[in-house]
């Protein structure tokens, strides 16, 4: 009995290592707690298969579970480090993941394009102007780029109403207008500013008012902030390139060697 134990061992620690299934870091104490749980597990492996243990023969189990690892550390060593990479690589991907969900959201470039970049951004940050313009020179030298807008409104009461009257215009389908005339503005954002770019603009003011008073525009801020906040986003402005984010007005050439790495990993 002895020798088809230490196959079965062999053989679902191989199967772990392969499948990455511990999920344990085993260090000092928490030894004996992986031990039994990977016992059990075996255990499990083993009554699926229609074989049955007593209490000794699963105690005696857990003790050369113990002893081969303790002969094996190297294995053990392999599989908490795989398993911490994998979880560390998942977790990242769940978050960057929240940032494509950009429905309300503004964008600019080809809307078919095959390339999307996410900006996050801030109406009263002077550094999102400036990296305005080099997006718009992005877009107009490479015609299969999307950007897409994350209204990112952390620096003052007046970027949040900044943010919502974009998404309002965005429903109108005049966001790129409404985005350009704040970026390049010299003066203060008020409530009165923000009604008269509209108005000069030719949006549909009671849409427009209707809009900026409604709870689904503060819902899209919310999920852009959460979304931000998952990838460590803190400051404006801030770029997803790919799984890259990029913080700060970086420059078009680099711009343009991010994208170019990302496109040559598809």
């Amino acid at each position: 009995m002895s020798n088809s134990i230490v196959l079965l061992l062999k053989d679902f620690v191989s199967h772990a290592k392969e499948q990455k299934l511990v999920k344990n870091l085993i260090r000092g104490k928490n030894m004996k707690t992986f031990i039994y749980v990977l016992g059990l597990c075996l255990t499990f492996t083993i009554q699926s298969a229609h074989a049955k243990f007593s209490e000794s023969e699963e105690q005696q189990i857990q003790r050369m579970i113990e002893s081969y690892l303790n002969q094996n550390p190297d294995i053990l060593y392999d599989l908490i480090l795989n398993y911490s990479r994998e979880k560390a690589k998942e977790a990242e991907k769940t978050a960057i993941s929240l940032s494509y969900d950009s429905e309300g959201d503004g964008r600019f470039g080809n809307p078919e394009a095959s390339f999307v970049i996410y900006e996050y951004s801030d109406y009263n940050c002077g550094y999102c102007k400036r990296l305005f313009k080099t997006l718009q020179t992005l877009v107009s030298e490479d015609k299969d780029v999307l950007i897409v807008i994350k209204e990112f409104p952390i620096l003052s009461k007046s970027s949040v109403s900044a943010a919502k009257a974009a998404l309002a215009a965005e429903e109108q389908d005049k966001f790129l207008e409404y985005h350009l005339a704040l970026m390049t503005s010299g003066g203060g954002i008020t409530d009165t500013s923000l009604r008269k770019t509209a108005e000069t603009l030719g949006l549909n003011m009671k849409q427009f008012n209707e809009a900026i008073s409604s709870d689904r525009l503060d819902r899209i801020l919310r999920r852009n902030i959460d979304a931000g906040r998952a990838i460590g986003i803190e400051g404006t402005p801030a770029l997803l390139i790919g799984d890259r984010i990029i913080p700060g007005a970086i420059s078009l050439e680099e711009i343009k060697a991010l994208i170019k790495f990302e496109r040559n990993k598809r």
